[in-house]
């Protein structure tokens, strides 16, 4: 979209167009908010009419606990395991110090937080209660003489973003609208600048004599200033530098297409059980009214009549209530800690059975025990509904392996379609800084998920090995288990992981069992460097790490690093070759 279109898009939106969905977004954000916060569920409860008056129906509301916000965080929680899924971090750009210099800008994305700590954090949290809410990569003035531009986040929710149009699945526009100094603040993004619409004040209209303006109009000065007027409003508009990105910096955090708007729009990842939620409030509520007003046994009992004086069936002759019995006419224990006294009857008379006195009646629990076990059956199927698997419950489809495994295999498929919004958020906003920095050059930024993803713990993994090395599988096989131990492993230090990485890919032996090992070490056909090279990596790492530096050795590209390692090589071969020690045959080479 050009700057003319924008402007004469912007007229309408001012009038109070939106884009054709704006209604299906706000309301979705709304009641997903709703869902997580628990803030205003009890607008989700439906009064019976027929046998629930107003009064009633506000009693049910204030016993009411509602329990949708747990089941809610309890589906949400699974879908937070995909961070420490195994996969592959790629960034790399057009030198090792280009690549250092974005992760160092990336480092303070979010504040004093990392750009993967936004997306881990952030990502998770929008998804779940604002799918169609926007990211905007934002950066602040800099002087580009001395410094980098620092790129940071800026979150729109889908009630501000009042705009936006797609043209194959790319981003045309998008408007936000928010709070100026005087009225409304209109910002619109384009592909390559962005330019706000702020509201002046009548002051600053009568100032800049610009009240004489026609309607749905643009006014501009000499000195370049734009002016637009709709209606009884008045604003200024503003061009900010251009970013020159190529392309609208922002993007959605959602990534389920929503099927009532033709992939318009987004849902939340726990879109397919919200009808089972909303039924679950209702159940719940009722619940609760059960044992608050029935769920106790009832004390039924004989009482002796009130014997306060002036006191004739709770009533006083003056037409007040009775202080002692409260208006009740008799005596009753209405506390532990009180005692009911009866006289002694006159001699001849019988003595009262004190059994029979007081009887406590238990009501059916038949009723709640199947308000309890439909509340537990609509929470099983709304983890069902989400995962189209029920192994978080525990009503199994199967006992058997296979059953299991098929029934695991669903929830992975769920994590999957997650795991690749998260990897393609986290490219955007990636590619979108190191834009802004114009350090885009051949630059290469992924999150690598397998197909078969699978959320696996170093137990499992070493389970894993253990078997491939049982059953000879290659070292490829190996190599690749191997690798989802390392990433694992070094999770939370991404440079120990490079070094372990690094050194696994110039290792000659790689995936090779200690058996298959040791006979290569002894195989006269395997030349004597890779021998050399598989016993001493470790000293020639150490040796180049301090060598290279101040350069990282880890960055540097795959070519120069063999370069080096092989330089080394050949150093050791020739100190072996002259120490008697190490003298080996003349046929290994």
């Amino acid at each position: 979209m050009t700057r003319e279109e924008a402007l004469s898009r912007l007229a309408s939106v001012v009038k109070g167009e939106r884009h054709p969905w704006y209604s299906r977004t706000t309301e979705l954000a709304d009641l997903c908010r709703k869902l997580v916060t628990g803030d205003g569920l009890d607008t989700l409860l439906k009064q019976v009419v027929q046998r629930e008056a107003d009064e009633a129906y506000k009693q049910r509301k204030a016993i009411t606990e509602h329990v949708i916000t747990t089941t809610v965080k309890n589906l949400m929680d699974v879908t937070r395991k995909v961070p420490r899924a195994n996969y592959q971090r790629v960034l790399s750009a057009e030198s090792p110090k280009v690549a250092e210099e974005i992760e160092g800008k990336l480092l303070m994305f979010w504040g004093n937080k990392s750009v993967d700590e936004y997306v881990k954090t952030r990502w998770f949290e929008l998804n779940s209660m604002d799918p169609n809410a926007w990211c905007v990569v934002e950066f602040d003035d800099f002087d580009n003489r001395i410094e980098r531009v620092s790129p940071y986040p800026f979150e729109v929710s889908s009630r501000a973003a009042v705009d936006y149009n797609f043209k194959n699945n790319v981003t045309t526009h998008l408007t936000v609208l928010s709070a100026g100094k005087y009225g409304e603040k209109y910002t619109v993004y384009l592909a390559n600048e962005t330019f706000v619409m702020d509201q002046l004040s009548k002051e600053d209209v009568e100032r800049l004599m610009v009240s004489d303006m026609d309607d749905m109009s643009y006014r501009q000065n000499l000195d370049g200033t734009l002016y637009f007027r709709c209606g009884k409003k008045y604003f200024l508009v503003t061009f900010a530098i251009p970013h020159n990105a190529g392309y609208v910096p922002a993007m959605r955090f959602g990534y389920l297409r929503d099927q009532w708007t033709d992939g318009f729009t987004f849902t939340s990842p726990y879109h397919a059980a919200i009808p089972l939620l909303k039924k679950s409030i209702k159940t719940n509520s009722e619940m609760d009214l059960t044992m608050a007003l029935s769920a106790f046994p009832f004390r039924l009992e004989y009482a002796p009549k009130c014997d306060a004086d002036d006191c004739y069936d709770g009533k006083l002759s003056n037409g007040g209530v009775c202080g002692v019995c409260k208006g009740t006419g008799h005596k009753t224990v209405v506390s532990a800690q009180e005692k009911l006294v009866l006289k002694l009857p006159r001699p001849g008379d019988p003595l009262l059975d004190l059994d029979k006195l007081v009887v406590f009646k238990a009501p059916p629990v038949d009723i709640l025990k199947f308000q309890k076990d439909y509340v537990d059956s609509l929470t099983a199927s709304c983890k069902q509904a989400m995962f189209n698997s029920d192994i978080f419950t525990k009503q199994q489809v199967s006992d058997t392996a296979t059953g299991k495994r098929i029934d695991l295999d669903n929830v992975y498929d769920t994590l999957y379609d997650c795991a690749l919004g998260m990897g393609s958020f986290w490219q955007f906003l990636v590619e979108t800084s190191a834009a802004f920095m114009q350090l885009e050059k051949n630059l290469r930024a992924e999150l690598l998920f397998s197909k078969d993803f699978k959320l696996k713990g170093m137990a499992e993994l070493m389970e894993d090995l253990e078997v491939a090395n049982r059953s000879e599988a290659g070292p490829d096989v190996k190599r690749s288990i191997q690798q989802d131990l390392l990433r694992l492993l070094y999770a939370d230090s991404p440079i120990e992981y490079l070094k372990a990485t690094t050194k696994d890919k110039f290792n000659p032996f790689s995936g090779y069992s200690e058996a298959q090992i040791s006979m290569a070490l002894t195989d006269q056909a395997v030349p004597r460097r890779f021998k050399l090279q598989y016993l001493m990596l470790g000293v020639i790492f150490d040796e180049l790490e301090r060598e290279v530096s101040p350069r990282n050795f880890y960055l540097i590209n795959d070519t120069e690093q063999k370069l080096l390692i092989d330089t080394k090589v050949a150093q050791y071969m020739e100190e072996s070759n002259q120490s008697p020690a190490l003298n080996v045959p003349a046929n290994m080479n």
